[in-house]
């Protein structure tokens, strides 16, 4: 239990680096790219982070405790201790003492090269780290490469990468093609090895055969054709797992449980043998296995994060969000928490649809209906958040809305959906061979059409909004010449007249065409309703359409962007919009001056704390002020005080009562205490009972209405515990309270 609190004091202090800004990342740890067992428990790599489980502990380090990423592909252990490899290079220790990890050098990662997955081995105090085309040597006390080599033996590694590794008495072996070499390393002297590159100086161990491991059983070498794991230990006990195979054994005893296998081949890929434990692994997959009491603990459920492969997500009423999954699953927050995993309907995912036509067809109206759609398949209505199905049309043949053609009429397709403008349903629409239909849906599933209205047979994302002056609503859709986003299209405009005035009935009233000089198709579009103005992303474009022109813009200078792809578009309360990037991060642009035609950039990436620098798209919450990004792997949430909408909290008063929370604030289980409704351009500062000013937080910190205090000195130490205030000031008066800071 102790290590427990303690290591929840650390990812506390390390989620909450100050209290304006927050990160917190939610991803399932999958799947597993390498394991090592430590003390009793076990570290798994993983697409999402490293994970550290032992019975009592189940944690997930990524881009927020400092792992400035978030895919890991290796593990390895030497005499300086464990150490986790990325993707792409990045090596990070792991702090034995503190149970957290330190990065220990980033020179490899601007290589841009991958790590062989899995294919990282250490020796003595050097790592030695198999890329798609070198072999590196890394000197963990110096922390620097002191050798890399592109060639092995008369093998070129840019053609034909290091399948297997592994160290013997001071010889290394490595396995390429159809060849296994082995050479003698002077390892106390590595850097002046300079021959290492002559071919000459390798020797042939085996010839002819494909190794894709190595394994010792004393001094006698064993080499096997698949990947797998082969143990002996000092007393010929063998311990094995090879995924695909029929083969599980630990420490001599063959495992024949039925969960262990698929079909009756065996799920378990790795086996991390701890102190009392042994850890069974696959690539989705987590088994602990007492080997006194004969007993098994499914570790496979990480509970902080229901979803794989998620892709939407959208604000909720009242705070958090909802997400969609690529596998056709919706889940939403509930302080944090994740709750129930909803199923469109089972056997149906939009899957790779998504990502090729950058589908935006998650619409989430309050209290709690949410509208989806399935690519191929139909629409889908829900009450209670997801939870409770009103409508499927898929299983429906009386419908207004047609079909991709008409030799598939029941094949439904469409890349977005919208809250209508009165909040009395839906927009959407579907794609058809002779100009898509445009759709309007009632919050209790009645569907009318307008159709064949469209320039163009497919389209994008939908935005709408109520024309000023009048009950008719503005529909703005994405034209396509085809399905994917990669293709030329343009933005289709609609003048539509409000439904509740026809009888519930959609009628197009006007409708033209906005072309850029780009003719690239909108991936994503985001409303300014203050400055009436559409903005939009292409998959190369940042453009705009000034709704009384006919034509579609793009500014002049955006300072800070270069050669980005473009995923997704959302305003904040304070007008500056937020596009995500495929490999960049998302950025927040804002206008200087009046003009459209100037932005300044500001990056966000894994090194601030995104789970991946690739956002698929983004979502504003301005009732707890936060940015929420979706990964092809999780979701990462921004807290930022700026993100809040403060109407309700009043413009410049502390006319609403104060509220500090939690009260007790007990340091090491809360993260941060927040202080709320506090007004706008408010001044909070925190006095101990001696009156000593111990944190302060100027107009720039507390524009959302609330402030949060991470429990530390302006000097950067932790606050002693006892009785502490806070006063709020502002131009229309002062205001105090009083909390208790527990350790």
């Amino acid at each position: 239990m102790k290590v427990f609190i303690y290591l929840s004091l650390i990812l506390t202090m390390a989620v909450s680096t100050f209290a304006a800004d927050v990160w917190k990342n939610f991803g399932r740890p999958y799947p597993v790219r390498s394991i090592i067992a430590y003390a009793d428990g076990v570290l798994l790599a993983t697409a999402s982070g490293v994970r550290y489980v032992t019975p009592e502990i189940d944690v997930l380090f990524s881009t927020v405790t400092g792992m400035e990423t978030s895919s890991f592909y290796a593990l390895a252990q030497c005499d300086a201790g464990i150490f986790a490899i990325s993707e792409y290079g990045l090596i990070a220790g792991w702090n034995m003492e503190t149970l957290n990890w330190n990065i220990v050098n980033r020179s490899f990662v601007s290589n841009g090269v991958r790590i062989v997955q899995d294919r990282v081995i250490g020796y003595k105090n050097f790592l030695i780290l198999a890329f798609e085309d070198r072999l590196a040597f890394f000197d963990t006390q110096s922390k620097r490469a002191v050798l890399t080599v592109n060639k092995v033996g008369k093998n070129s590694l840019l053609a034909t990468p290091v399948q297997a590794l592994s160290v013997h008495n001071d010889t290394l072996y490595v396995a390429v093609g159809t060849t296994l070499y082995k050479r003698y390393i002077d390892w106390d002297n590595i850097d002046q090895e300079i021959r290492l590159v002559d071919p000459e100086t390798w020797i042939v161990e085996r010839e002819g055969e494909i190794v894709h491991t190595i394994a010792w059983k004393g001094d006698s070498l064993k080499t096997f054709p698949i990947r797998g794991q082969w143990h002996w230990d000092k007393d010929g006990l063998l311990t094995t797992a090879v995924q695909d195979s029929s083969d599980i054994m630990v420490k001599g005893k063959t495992l024949l449980q039925e969960f262990l296998y698929y079909e009756g081949v065996s799920r378990i890929r790795w086996i991390g043998l701890s102190n009392t434990y042994a850890f069974l692994a696959g690539d989705y997959f987590l088994l602990g296995y007492d080997t006194k009491k004969k007993e098994f603990i499914d570790y496979t459920e990480y509970s902080t994060f229901p979803l794989d492969g998620t892709y939407e997500v959208r604000p909720k009423a009242g705070g958090g969000v909802i997400v969609a999954s690529l596998e056709g699953k919706i889940s939403h927050t509930v302080d944090y928490v994740w709750q129930y995993r909803a199923i469109a309907e089972e056997g149906y995912a939009n899957a790779s649809s998504a990502l090729s036509n950058r589908m935006k067809v998650l619409a989430y109206l309050p209290p709690d209906r949410v509208f989806y759609h399935i690519w191929g398949r139909g629409f889908y209505l829900y009450s209670e958040n997801g939870h409770k199905l009103i409508k499927n049309t898929a299983l429906e043949k009386d419908r207004c809305f047609h079909g991709s053609s008409k030799e598939h009429p029941d094949f439904v397709v469409t890349a977005g959906s919208t809250v209508a403008p009165d909040s009395s349903g839906f927009i959407t629409t579907a794609s058809t061979n002779d100009g898509f239909d445009l759709i309007y849906v009632t919050k209790d599933g009645e569907f009318s059409c307008a159709t064949n209205v469209g320039t163009f047979d497919f389209s994008g994302p939908v935005v709408a909004t109520r024309i000023d002056g009048s009950s008719d609503w503005l529909v703005m859709v994405s034209g396509r010449n085809l399905a994917s986003y990669e293709t030329e299209g343009a933005l289709e405009i609609f003048r539509v007249a409000d439904p509740a005035k026809r009888g519930g009935r959609l009628e197009v009233l006007e409708h033209k065409v906005a072309y850029s000089a780009f003719k690239d198709t909108p991936v994503d579009m985001a409303y300014d309703a203050k400055g009436r103005y559409l903005w939009i992303v292409t998959k190369n474009q940042l453009e705009y359409w000034d709704l009384d022109k006919d034509s579609i813009s793009t500014p002049y200078v955006v300072k800070g962007v270069v050669g980005t792809e473009y995923t997704s578009a959302e305003f904040d309360v304070l007008g500056n919009l937020w596009v995500g990037t495929t490999g960049q991060g998302v950025y927040r642009l804002t206008r200087k001056g009046v003009t459209q035609d100037t932005l300044i950039a500001r990056q966000f990436s894994v090194r601030n704390g995104l789970l991946s620098d690739d956002v698929l798209d983004i979502a504003i919450d301005p009732v707890r002020g936060e940015a929420w990004f979706s990964h092809e792997r999780g979701v990462t949430m921004y807290k930022r005080s700026d993100l809040r909408d403060v109407s309700a909290t009043g413009k410049d008063s502390v006319k609403h009562d104060l509220i500090a929370y939690p009260n007790p604030f007990r340091l090491g289980e809360h993260r941060y205490i927040t202080i709320n409704n506090i007004g706008a351009k408010a001044v909070v500062s925190i006095y101990n009972r001696a009156g000593h000013l111990i944190r302060s937080f100027d107009e720039n910190e507390t524009k959302g209405g609330s402030v949060e205090w991470d429990g530390f000195s302006k000097r950067g130490n932790i606050a002693a515990p006892g009785v502490y205030w806070y006063v709020v000031k502002n131009s229309s008066g002062k205001k105090k309270g009083k909390f208790i800071l527990i350790h």
